[in-house]
């Protein structure tokens, strides 16, 4: 769950920092693999990785004109 979590809070924006990319985030997992996620984890994340982009992609915030958020 961390792997995701992790994941989930680096790519996504919120009031007090921007989202960073998802390259960024990624080599941030990979970087921490050993260190501070279990690298079995870490490979089972990356192991159907379009999945998970897919699942964020469905998941996305909803912008509203005037630029306020609508979160699901």
């Amino acid at each position: 769950m961390a792997v995701a979590d992790v994941f989930d809070a680096l790519t996504s924006e919120r009031p007090y920092k921007k989202a960073w990319s998802v390259e960024e985030a990624c080599q941030l997992l990979r970087d921490g693999s050993g260190k501070h996620f279990d690298p079995s984890c870490v490979d089972a994340f990356f192991s159907d990785f379009d999945e998970i982009i897919k699942i964020k992609n469905t998941f996305l915030d909803d912008i509203h004109e005037d630029g306020s958020h609508v979160l699901f």
